[in-house]
């Protein structure tokens, strides 16, 4: 085995472990709060989250992709790899600026948000705090330890002290608190990590930081557009629907999510590897591998989802099966929607026509939705398939770039 794939195979070890704790934590915690919280309370939990996910998409700007890009680059100079992560540091704090704004502005105009504002601006705060967990860096030094060790510690102890201070509905705000406590652990090891490998963090002039921008841009709108399909629908869900929707459909979303980030480890593993070695065969390989797991996967859902809903959630989300089962095809088409993208496309060149895959994608769904709510069919069955639709129509506009890559109309 090459030493290239070898430091791959262990990379990829690494974030599979990184995965599974990402995965493992939120199964043992969601069943305890939707059972100790009243479901009105885990939709409101749900609710924040979803709109924190904004902020915390604004504050990253696609800088995991960008600025792991450059860290490829110039890994062999630290100077230059100290000046791309401070750099990044500084890009991301004029960025939570934007976030401020975006919080103060719809905390007048959602009445949910509103009414909620302390517990709004703690899950804020611990949004800011990520700014100084540089996982850009170390993915792209290939060190995935690095990414892992930190989040495996400090996660460990932010779900030991939820079972210990959450015991009710009067105990919410140590939701947030614990959150902000996590991510301070974690920037704190990771910062012993960049002393470490003696990487001295310095800073260029506000021109570099507007160029870098810049540059994100197009990995920011991907990821936004990508966003849509959980985060944007559940902030939808509570203003069309109510609270007991917006938890039906975010258990929904957790699960999706959590079979998603089975898929990460190998996307973002093989992304930086395909930046130095463009190994199509690689591509062909994987995707044959995880097509007996996937089939089995779906199999289990559409048989047995209500029973999976009343497993995570309790007998009170057993209505949310059907949901889930209509979910279906985005659990199939997602895996290979993502494998072809940045690991394949992206790395090849083809950057703006990956993003604006996603953003037809996203396109297509908002106005899906506009359409179910024009018509008066907006419902959490509706939403799904709507969904659904976006996903596969995302695979099938990358299938017919990745047609176009092999046939040699782009190199």
């Amino acid at each position: 085995m090459s030493a290239k794939k070898s430091k791959l195979l262990k990379n990829t070890l690494y974030l599979y472990i990184l995965t599974f704790v990402k995965m493992i934590f939120p199964i043992v915690t969601l069943p305890y709060l939707t059972r100790v919280l009243s479901i009105d309370n885990y939709g409101l939990v749900a609710y924040v989250k979803s709109y924190n996910a904004y902020v915390q998409l604004i504050i990253d700007f696609g800088f995991i992709l960008s600025a792991t890009k450059l860290i490829v680059r110039f890994k062999n100079d630290y100077s230059k790899v100290g000046r791309v992560t401070g750099n990044v540091l500084i890009e991301k704090a004029i960025l939570v600026l934007l976030g401020i704004i975006s919080t103060i502005f719809l905390t007048e105009y959602l009445e949910l948000l509103g009414s909620n504002k302390l517990f709004v601006w703690l899950f804020f705060l611990s949004s800011v705090t990520t700014i100084l967990i540089p996982d850009f860096l170390f993915r792209g030094l290939e060190r995935m330890e690095y990414v892992t060790i930190p989040f495996l510690i400090s996660k460990t102890l932010v779900l030991i002290l939820t079972f210990v201070k959450v015991k009710g509905d009067a105990d919410l705000l140590y939701i947030p608190i614990l959150e902000i406590l996590g991510n301070i652990i974690a920037a704190s090891i990771s910062f012993y990590f960049i002393f470490k490998i003696r990487i001295g963090i310095s800073f260029d002039n506000y021109k570099i930081w507007i160029a870098d921008l810049k540059d994100s841009s197009i990995y920011f709108f991907s990821n936004f557009a990508t966003t849509i399909f959980g985060t944007l629908t559940t902030l939808i869900v509570g203003v069309y629907l109510g609270k007991i929707e917006i938890a039906y459909w975010s258990i929904c979303m957790q699960i999706v999510a959590a079979v998603k980030s089975l898929y990460n480890p190998i996307v973002n593993s093989i992304y930086p590897y395909m930046l130095s070695v463009a190994d199509l065969s690689l591509v062909r390989k994987i995707s044959m591998i995880f097509a007996i797991p996937i089939l089995f996967g779906s199999v289990v859902i559409l048989f047995w989802g209500e029973a999976i809903m009343v497993l995570i959630g309790g007998t009170n989300f057993y209505q949310a099966g059907e949901v889930l089962k209509m979910l279906l095809p985005v659990f199939i088409a997602s895996f290979y929607s993502m494998l072809i993208g940045w690991p394949v496309l992206g790395t090849r060149g083809m950057e703006k026509e990956t993003t604006v895959t996603t953003m037809k994608s996203a396109a297509l769904q908002i106005a899906g939705i506009a359409l179910l709510i024009f018509i008066n069919q907006f419902e959490l069955t509706t939403l799904a398939i709507c969904c659904s639709i976006s996903e596969v129509y995302l695979l099938i506009s990358r299938l017919f770039l990745l047609g176009k890559l092999k046939s040699g109309d782009r190199r």
